[in-house]
């Protein structure tokens, strides 16, 4: 067998693979080569909201995110790539006591943060979504700092902008094995040969948890369901309104192509072990579930009563990863040296993909770890999740409560 030698192999051309290429190369790392078994961004990626949201109560958790929206207000800037990224804001919406406190902690945040958010009136409210429709007491927090992105335009970017740096991408490659020699990575290998490499970059999106199980690992992380559709173009969706965000039932909302782009957490959770699928399955074809979509279309029609009659122009649905605490893994896990995970993404992988890429490269560089780091560790759970159904559980348990838990 042919065999070569890389400084780091990234199994994985998604977002956060192809953010962690452009950071290795940004921090100087040599020899660094990106696969994929299919283009850039042909997993779940392409088929996400790709929403930012930074502002959260933990501070741990908002000095990663506000790491990662500093980065897509200067991401030309810092790439040399524009990407198309719109700051139109954000609205979080509340409506029981419980979650009007957590609003409030979150204004509490920003203002120490040195950010400008406010609660807005319904009149307010009614001039920049005119087809949102709450109830009187409803709290809204008007955070201007969120916005979204065309999601691949992201990870397409980070690719680029990490081949003009040195990194080699092959796609149409697939990793068949990764091999390890007393404890460490040695080599991962392809159809076309064996790649040497001390360092392998762990970031296949929902095949993570499949390819550790082939190390003997037990990565606390499962792909689960998530679902969102486009309507046609609705009269009164005005093109910079800001992103609705309703806590209690867990829906979203924002423009695109002059109709909605609606998604919910909550609506039949449901992971998967991709050694069920056929070996060339592709993300793209993963069954609809018509009941969670009818779900999430009533629950969203409640605010947005044009969706009653709106036509449903694209189902969008993917594999996002998921950890038993919602937050992501990124690090090193015991008993295999050099293994660099990326995963969990919580369905914000575009969001998160700058401070995955940071964390990254620091591990493999040596420079000093940055704090947030320090949470997201792989092994946090101890025995805890040891057994598949126990962590499959617990990870759409998860997700079921995402909005009223996590984020």
């Amino acid at each position: 067998m042919r065999s070569t030698h890389a400084g780091v192999v990234i199994i994985g051309g998604g977002v956060l693979g192809a953010s962690a290429a452009f950071h290795l190369a940004e921090a100087g790392v040599h020899g660094v080569v990106l696969l994929d078994k299919g283009p850039i961004a042909s997993g779940t990626t392409p088929f996400a909201a790709g929403q930012t949201g930074y502002l959260n109560r933990d501070r741990v958790a908002l000095e990663f995110s506000t790491y990662c929206i500093e980065f897509f207000e200067r991401f030309r800037d810092r790439t040399g790539y524009p990407i198309d990224f719109r700051q139109t804001g954000s609205l979080r919406v509340a409506l029981t006591d419980r979650y009007r406190t957590d609003l409030k902690d979150r204004q509490q945040v920003a203002a120490a943060n040195g950010d400008r958010v406010e609660f807005l009136s319904a009149g307010q409210v009614q001039r920049r979504v005119p087809l949102l429709d709450l109830p009187p007491d409803a709290a809204v927090l008007s955070i201007p700092r969120d916005g979204w992105v065309e999601p691949k335009s992201v990870a397409v970017a980070f690719a680029a902008a990490a081949r003009d740096r040195g990194v080699s991408i092959r796609t149409r490659l697939p990793v068949t094995r990764i091999e390890t020699r007393d404890g460490s990575v040695c080599a991962v290998h392809t159809p076309e040969g064996r790649i040497e490499t001390r360092w392998v970059v762990l970031a296949a999106g929902a095949w993570t948890r499949r390819l550790g199980q082939d190390l003997g690992l037990n990565l606390p992380t499962v792909p689960v369901r998530h679902q969102a559709f486009v309507t046609a173009p609705i009269a009164g969706v005005l093109p910079d309104q800001p992103i609705v965000r309703i806590t209690e039932p867990q829906v979203y909302a924002r423009p695109e192509a002059g109709g909605l782009l609606v998604g919910g957490y909550g609506y039949r959770p449901l992971s998967f072990d991709m050694a069920d699928f056929p070996p060339h399955f592709e993300i793209a074809a993963l069954e609809a579930d018509p009941v969670g979509y009818r779900q999430l279309s009533a629950a969203a029609g409640r605010f947005f009563p044009c969706l009653r009659d709106a036509v449903v122009v694209q189902e969008r649905r993917g594999l996002p990863t998921i950890s038993p605490d919602g937050k992501l893994l990124v690090g090193e896990p015991a008993g295999c040296r050099g293994l660099l995970v990326a995963s969990a993404c919580a369905v914000g992988g575009i969001d998160r993909s700058p401070g995955v890429g940071r964390i990254v490269a620091e591990l493999v560089s040596g420079k000093p770890v940055w704090g947030p780091a320090t949470a997201l560790t792989v092994d946090r759970f101890g025995d805890d999740f040891t057994e598949d159904a126990g962590l499959r559980a617990g990870c759409e348990e998860i997700y079921a409560h995402h909005y009223h838990e996590v984020y």
